[in-house]
């Protein structure tokens, strides 16, 4: 594949959704493009401003962070997978993943629920043992 075609098609794929450098290597391998040309693609796409992982690492965390569904840890999973950088905490607008956790288990459980299976909930969702911990113990089920 030329630089041209891949270059179209690299424009394609990011008129759908924002993509990471990571991404859209992946996306333009797939399709048949050798690595110099993916290499020449990014840093033309870079200096055009149509990539820029950091950009949309904080984007990505806050996005997460403003549903108010999940701790840190899965949104770092989530960055992970989209082959983004982890923003430093001065970049991303800073949530309280106790409160956070803690209005999570209000809505979804009664008092009567199983510690075990609130853990495992609030685990799944990316929250620290800590503040799993936090949470056990205030509503004493620790």
């Amino acid at each position: 594949m030329e630089y041209q075609e891949a270059y179209a098609k690299a424009l394609r794929l990011l008129n759908t959704r924002f993509l990471s450098a990571g991404e859209l290597t992946r996306k333009l391998r797939q399709r048949g493009a050798d690595d110099t040309v993916i290499e020449a693609v990014l840093e033309t796409l870079r200096q055009e401003r149509f990539i820029d992982d950091e950009r949309l690492a904080v984007a990505v965390y806050e996005y997460y962070a403003r549903k108010r569904q999940y701790g840190h840890r899965y949104i770092v999973t989530r960055l992970q997978r989209r082959y983004l950088p982890v923003p430093e905490r001065e970049e991303v607008e800073p949530f309280d993943e106790e409160t956070v956790a803690a209005e999570l288990v209000e809505r979804r459980f009664d008092t009567a629920a199983d510690p075990r299976k609130v853990a495992r909930f609030l685990q799944n969702r990316g929250f620290s043992p800590f503040v799993i911990s936090s949470i056990l113990s205030e509503r004493h089920w620790d």
